[in-house]
């Protein structure tokens, strides 16, 4: 077994077994420090990474997609409509307990500017219904999600997420107002008097950061704030089953709604060091969830107030605290020592027999502080945590398989990758053609074992063969004296195969023809072409040869010929259509023996040297292609196109009297109407129906702007009066 290869991460300098790759720096002391820091938030990030995968909080986050694990009610209360107000029910119901899967999503009644989730999240979680249309009945909907959690020292640091959105009303008390709650209950259901329960209405300003937004034809604005984090201090509650509720109500009269989007996840309640060996700079990075961050040196003084401090060259045993305060006023106090952190990753592997193909891995890891977590890489997309795992490989034999090793609480990492050796019989083998082409030969390859014993004597890995052939075997052996069933191969020369060409030997000037090839699995032609066929635009002779799945190789040869085609040309009366203007002429100059043949492009054909065609332009079109195709006596083609405009056609009258005729001026375009002094009359899509506000407009002269696409779905605007008459 190798002595297999060691990466340490000491933030400046990586360590490779055997070789050490160190990355100096040059410069100035301060851009030093700066590189330090960069690097430190790396290992911050990936060391958060790793723990974050031994779930301590399961599906607190949405990672799943789903409401597992959390326990949801809803239930009715006003105080204006009594008759419709019920009892807590357990369950979720649709649109009011919703998982936001849109990464790309937004809230409309926020005028699109709050991100459903947030940066960072694959899923969150809307408590309430998102109304964005008018509703004329009672809501006054209330509805709650509850996750229960016993803390420990890895879960002691709530971080919350939230986005509220509510209506408000101004004739409202605010007790009646919509509202958004977090409340934090004991393992007794009492409520635990922590400042990160959160309980806000839509009038309340108890954090700032309120937004306003007014809807279209709504009086009542929606104050919403964007995500706000908080983090919650638990380590009060160790050993204790505690519970979360979220809770989101309409307003308790009738009309007014309220809901919000949240996230939550849990990490430690540690200050995260990052001091590793070799480094000239710790870093200490107090947890995320908190507005404002204040270290203090052993003196007290004040040394920074951001959520990481970096120290240059620190004295070991050196006390830090931080005051750390939440966006709700909490206030939470940390203290760390400074330590350099010297993790070293190390490790063994035992097979546990010569069949089961399961390797036990033997930790032999260390460290001069703090804890150990382990990242088992077996190279199968598996991925374990466990300090001492049994694996079961999908191969038998050699495999790489790397520790990732993390200290908390600091961020140092150090990673060790060695080969590791499994055995099971039925998974040794050889791979390899069983046939070979006349003249040549094939390679046999064992797999799935330490080293391998060949009938012919060979002990290498793979042996040659070419004729005669015959009947071929191979023992495997693991490096642990394990002995593999006898492996058979039988190998023959290849027998004969079908190889054939087909296509056109003859084509027309300006044209080409196919070449076909088939019955191999690999092409050659003469052309540099590669595939089973080919287009041929010249005289002459054009050579392919095909490779079977063996290998073997057969050659063909095809000779083309060129023919002469007639030429085509023409010119058509106009180049743009509208429903009016629809008659077009098409005149090409006529040869003798030429067949000319016309498509128009709307499904019709005309025929002859000169034509007239009428469109009959509805719906939506936006372009005809006609094609001209003449043809010879030898069947030789000569084909043009040319793409004629269909634009919109407006009519400088129009007639809004209910017959049914030119009663809607300009429907299915982007259009706005305006009158004399320039005030908008009608947008929209619709077509305007001589209307404003459901009352008819006088006879007179308007004024409008016209949007419609061209073929490229480039929009052009078009500008002009329309007459209405009455």
């Amino acid at each position: 077994m190798s002595q297999g290869v060691k990466i340490s991460h000491c933030k400046g300098n990586v360590m490779i077994h055997k070789k050490i790759y160190t990355a100096r720096l040059s410069g100035s002391a301060g851009k030093k420090i700066r590189f330090y820091l960069l690097l430190c938030l790396f290992f911050i990030f990936y060391g958060l990474s790793v723990q974050a995968q031994i779930s301590h909080c399961s599906n607190l986050g949405f990672e799943l997609g789903d409401f597992t694990n959390w326990v949801g009610h809803t239930w009715l209360y006003s105080i204006e409509v009594p008759d419709i107000n019920t009892d807590k029910v357990e369950g979720f119901v649709s649109r009011r307990h919703t998982i936001i899967t849109d990464n790309n999503a937004f809230d409309a009644n926020t005028g699109y500017a709050l991100k459903k989730i947030p940066p960072g999240y694959k899923y969150s979680a809307r408590l309430g219904d998102e109304i964005n249309s008018p509703y004329t009945g009672p809501r006054c909907w209330e509805q709650s999600l509850r996750y229960t959690m016993t803390i420990n020292s890895n879960n002691a640091l709530l971080i919350i997420k939230f986005a509220p959105v509510l209506e408000y009303a101004d004739d409202h008390t605010e007790v009646n107002e919509p509202r958004f709650r977090f409340t934090l209950f004991d393992q007794n259901g009492d409520t635990i008097p922590d400042c990160s329960n959160y309980n806000v209405y839509a009038s309340n300003e108890m954090v700032k950061g309120w937004q306003t937004f007014i809807r279209e034809n709504d009086d009542d604005p929606v104050r919403w704030r964007d995500w706000t984090t908080v983090g919650a201090n638990l380590m009060g509650y160790m050993g204790q089953t505690i519970t979360l509720e979220f809770m989101a109500a309409d307003c308790a009269e009738q009309y007014h709604f309220g809901y919000a989007y949240f996230v939550a996840e849990c990490h430690p309640l540690y200050i995260t060091e990052n001091y590793c060996r070799d480094d000239v700079v710790a870093s200490l990075t107090a947890p995320e969830g908190f507005e404002k961050y204040s270290w203090t040196d052993a003196q007290g003084t004040v040394v920074d107030t951001l959520q990481t401090l970096g120290i240059v060259s620190p004295a070991e045993g050196a006390p830090y605290s931080c005051l750390m305060t939440s966006a709700t006023g909490c206030d939470v106090t940390l203290q760390s020592t400074i330590n350099k952190y010297i993790p070293i990753a190390d490790f063994n592997s035992t097979m546990i027999d010569c069949n089961s193909n399961t390797v036990r891995l033997n930790n032999l890891s260390s460290t001069n502080h703090g804890t150990l977590l382990y990242n088992w890489n077996f190279g199968e997309d598996n991925v374990i945590y466990e300090e001492n795992p049994l694996y079961t490989f999908k191969t038998s034999g050699m495999h790489q398989v790397s520790l990732t090793l993390t200290n908390p609480p600091s961020s140092c990492i150090d990673i060790l990758t060695k080969d590791v050796e499994s055995f099971s019989p039925p998974l040794v083998g050889i791979t390899g053609d069983s046939t070979y082409c006349p003249g040549l030969s094939v390679n046999l390859t064992a797999y799935g074992a330490y080293d391998y014993t060949w009938n012919t004597g060979s002990k290498a890995d793979s042996i040659e063969i070419s004729a005669p052939g015959g009947k071929f075997w191979l023992l495997g052996r693991s490096s642990t004296g394990c002995v593999s069933d006898t492996i058979v191969r039988l190998v023959g020369e290849e027998p004969d195969w079908p190889f054939l060409t087909e296509g056109d030997t003859t084509f027309c000037t300006g044209d080409s023809t196919i070449l076909v090839a088939s019955g191999a699995v690999r092409y050659l032609w003469s052309t540099g072409d590669t595939a089973d066929s080919i287009y041929a635009k010249a005289a002459g002779t054009y050579d392919v040869t095909g490779t079977n799945k063996r290998g073997c190789e057969k050659s063909a040869t095809l000779a083309l010929a060129e023919v002469p085609v007639p030429g085509v040309g023409y010119t058509l009366s106009r180049y743009t259509l509208d429903s009016r203007n629809n008659q077009l002429m098409g005149n090409s100059e006529g040869r003798d023996g030429v067949r000319y043949s016309w498509d128009m492009g709307d499904g019709l054909t005309e025929t002859g040297a000169t034509i007239q065609h009428n469109y009959q332009i509805e719906g939506n079109e936006l372009a005809y292609t006609i094609t001209l195709t003449a043809t010879s006596l030898y069947g030789c083609t000569d084909t043009i196109s040319v793409i004629v405009d269909v634009i919109p056609f407006v009519p400088n009258v129009f007639t809004p009297n209910g017959d049914g005729i030119n009663d809607i001026f300009m429907e299915d375009l982007e259009l706005e109407v305006f009158d004399r002094n320039g005030l908008s009359l009608y947008k929209g899509t619709a077509g305007w129906d001589g209307t404003y506000k459901g009352k008819p407009a006088d006879p007179d002269t308007y004024f409008y702007s016209l949007s419609y696409p061209d073929r490229h779905q480039q929009n052009h605007t078009r500008k002009g009066f329309i007459t209405l008459l009455r």
